[in-house]
């Protein structure tokens, strides 16, 4: 039987979808259109924003237990 896997830390997915833009940034560079330096930058910034959007909205939404 499957047992459920603990969620992983938003750090991880972070440096994963990091990981994702690198790849696409390299891909594209063979490519006939590639991203410019500027690009890749709005692109990292975009992924940076979004985890950062949700740690707060985590934060800000902290279910209280006891």
């Amino acid at each position: 039987m499957a047992t459920a896997a603990e969620p992983r830390p938003l750090a991880d997915l972070e440096q994963d979808a990091l990981a994702r833009v690198e790849a696409e940034f390299a891909r594209r560079a063979r490519s006939a259109k590639p991203w410019t330096p500027a690009e890749y930058l709005d692109h990292i910034e975009q992924v940076h924003i979004r985890y950062n959007h949700r740690r707060h909205w985590l934060r800000t939404h902290q279910q209280v237990t006891t």
